[in-house]
């Protein structure tokens, strides 16, 4: 994972060792190690004057959560880390590469230390268009915006990556029962697509009870990626094995009733087996590559879905992100450019464009933007860096 371009650049190499000595003095791993070795355990030890420290660090860590009455509570992050602490350890079954908050970390240095590679081989054009999927797109706005530097942006998905771990239930083994999966519906057949999946999955989730979702639309008519519990989406594949091997072109063959009927029947019948599997497998389904579904390796948190709504507020009062300083951005490596994941539109200042983004996400820092637009003057200099800062830390 980008270990080539440190030993060969020496842009790519100030990046991956800046991110680690800040990573070690901070929070007392170095990611290079997790990367080159894969530990499966790694443990914090807390004894000295730099231990202390990072310890603290630890302990600072925390999120805002809101009770049933709706009043905010301060929680902190890593509850069993206090002031008698004498170490921490990082597990996971399959490496630590494979936790979510390590990942990340990995992932946004490998994009960065590639994108300042190519910054120093004249490779960028100074006004490019750009954007990023997911994860990338904290990569693309630390690239090419400057809107974070490196060891900002690490903070960011470390704590990112711990909230969205703690977010789901593990075993005793860390392993959550989430997952996510590309799907390809053109593998199916000629007529299976895009509404045929969505049927698919609908009726997975409704017969299951349990978690499944489309949340990424990346090529239209032959990928998509699903995110939901193991049940759900190894009865998904089931399914689509199903359709596959006995050449059942449901839309084309069968009336719209025959076919709601028949795909119950089929669903059920997938669902029972992955049941049967989940036993087998004492509790825990490991899933395989099906003929139309691909497991993404290493994710074991549903992203994009549902089931992470809780986490917004959490990671919205990340202290990292607020070192987002709106004075220091320039909205005209923004506008026009950034293409934000949210809508897919070029980035605008105007009260068009913040009415679009306001529809999306209900923000009440919108809605005070939005109301108060000719009177606060929001496409003045300043204010325009307001705008920037206030749509980028939605």
């Amino acid at each position: 994972m980008g270990m080539d371009l440190y030993s060969s650049s020496p842009a790519a190499q100030a990046v991956w060792d800046g991110a680690d000595e800040h990573l070690l003095a901070v929070y007392g791993f170095p990611i290079i190690e997790l990367v080159k070795q894969i530990p499966k355990q790694k443990t914090i030890h807390f004894s000295g004057i730099k231990g202390q420290a990072i310890r603290q660090h630890y302990i600072d860590m925390t999120y805002d959560t809101m009770d049933k009455d709706g009043n905010i509570k301060t929680l902190p992050l890593f509850a069993d880390i206090n002031n008698r602490t004498l170490k921490y350890t990082f597990s996971h079954p399959s490496g630590l590469l494979f936790a979510t908050q390590f990942a990340q970390i990995a992932l946004v240095v490998t994009e960065k230390a590639a994108f300042n590679n190519m910054r120093s081989k004249d490779l960028v054009q100074p006004n490019c268009t750009f954007t990023g999927h997911s994860l990338g797109e904290y990569s693309a706005l630390a690239s090419i915006a400057d809107v974070l530097p490196v060891l900002s942006l690490v903070d960011v998905m470390f704590y990112h990556g711990i909230t969205m771990q703690r977010a789901m239930q593990r075993d005793a083994h860390n392993r959550s029962n989430y997952a996510m999966c590309a799907v390809n519906p053109s593998r199916i057949s000629k007529t299976f697509n895009e509404v045929a999946l969505h049927e698919v999955v609908e009726v997975i989730a409704h017969r299951s009870n349990v978690l499944l979702e489309i949340v990424n639309y990346n090529v239209e008519g032959s990928q998509y990626v699903c995110a939901g519990d193991l049940l759900a989406l190894q009865s998904l594949m089931n399914v689509l094995n199903y359709l596959k091997k006995e050449n059942i072109d449901i839309q084309k063959t069968y009336s719209v009733d025959r076919v709601k009927e028949m795909l119950q029947e089929i669903v059920d019948n997938c669902i029972k087996a992955a049941r049967q599997k989940q036993e087998a497998d004492n509790g825990y389904i490991v899933l395989e590559h099906g003929f139309a579904t691909i497991p993404l390796p290493g994710i074991d948190v549903p992203f994009h879905s549902r089931y992470l709504w809780a986490g917004v507020m959490p990671f919205r009062a990340c202290k990292s992100l607020q070192k987002i300083n709106s004075a220091h951005l320039n909205p005209n490596l923004l506008v026009g450019k950034y293409i934000p994941n949210l809508i897919a539109k070029p980035f605008e200042i105007s009260w068009e464009y913040a009415q679009i983004i306001y529809d999306q996400t209900s923000s009440p820092h919108l809605d005070k933007v939005l109301k108060n637009w000719e009177r606060d003057n929001w496409t003045s200099l300043k204010q325009c860096q307001n705008l920037a800062y206030t749509v980028l830390s939605l």
